[in-house]
């Protein structure tokens, strides 16, 4: 194997049943348009209804249905329904060198195919499988693959395998992807982290002002400067040598990566809506 290999995640966010309904109701309602455009003297596309054109579809939809359409209980709109899975695919750089178990193992549930050793039946595969865990500017969790919960997990190698121990020696940074492997060593599954740990600002170089103010305002960013470092060095702490790196995200994917961070999390550390891996594989 070469020395990386990118995976890749295509990453849903949201109600996908919600939005199956809205998007088949919406191709029912430019059906029915495409049939009726003509004669009520409409425009043939939804996007270039104005109100009262959307009220006259919503009128010809309901009359075709006769009322009991589930296509005909959505409203007809002009803006077609939103996708919950991100344009955008999280590409990751895979240390298939220094780390070629724990790869292999990644590899093999990105692409699917193999059979669990555990769970007559089950297939082991990321796909379908959700984010579990947000803690921001932490850490973002998955890959259990057969409970969902952070309770589970397969690798291809059954249960558990060890630490690889070129990949508990790697740093980790922003980006970063690690073997959730809970306390104990050599306990990894199929659960994976990206690291969200923010990396440094630079400094700020109006904080060296030689006048009085500045000097004072220079000294008090210099000092929560110095309080974010320390805090910055406590959380990679709490990760480096305890966890193996075996990849990283690629820059192309860091805005997608930022959106993660920021999405909205329950009382605990659950994402709200459901965060789901819908597609995956290597390259």
């Amino acid at each position: 194997m070469s020395a990386t290999q990118t995976g890749w995640m295509s990453i849903g966010h949201g109600d996908i049943e919600a939005y199956k309904t809205k998007l088949l109701q919406w191709d029912h309602h430019q059906e029915t348009l495409e049939k009726n455009y003509e004669t009520y003297g409409l425009p043939s596309n939804l996007e270039e209804l104005d109100d009262e054109q959307i009220g006259i579809l919503q009128e010809l939809v309901e009359h075709s249905a006769g009322g009991s359409s589930t296509m005909a209980m959505g409203k007809v709109t002009n803006i077609k329904p939103l996708s919950p899975i991100f344009e955008q695919k999280l590409l990751i750089d895979l240390y298939t060198e220094d780390c070629p178990i724990t790869c292999e193992s990644f590899i093999a549930l990105l692409k699917g195919g193999r059979k669990s050793k555990v769970v007559a039946g089950k297939e082991l595969v990321y796909r379908n499988s959700i984010f579990h865990r947000l803690v921001r500017d932490f850490i973002i969790q998955g890959g259990d693959i057969t409970r969902g919960d952070g309770t589970g997990g397969e690798s291809i190698y059954g249960l558990k395998f060890n630490d690889e121990k070129n990949g508990l020696k790697k740093k980790f940074e922003y980006g970063t992807l690690g073997m959730a492997s809970g306390s104990s060593k050599n306990s990894n599954s199929s659960q994976f982290f990206i690291c969200l740990i923010p990396p440094l600002s630079p400094p700020n170089c109006n904080s060296n002002s030689k006048s009085g103010s500045g000097s004072g305002a220079g000294s008090a960013q210099k000092d929560q400067d110095a309080k974010k470092a320390k805090e910055r060095e406590k959380q990679l702490n709490k990760l480096n040598g305890k966890y193996v790196v075996f990849g990283r995200v690629k820059e192309e994917s860091i805005g997608l990566l930022e959106r993660l961070n920021s999405l909205d999390t329950t009382d605990g550390e659950g994402i709200k809506d459901r965060c789901w891996i819908e597609d995956c594989g290597v390259i």
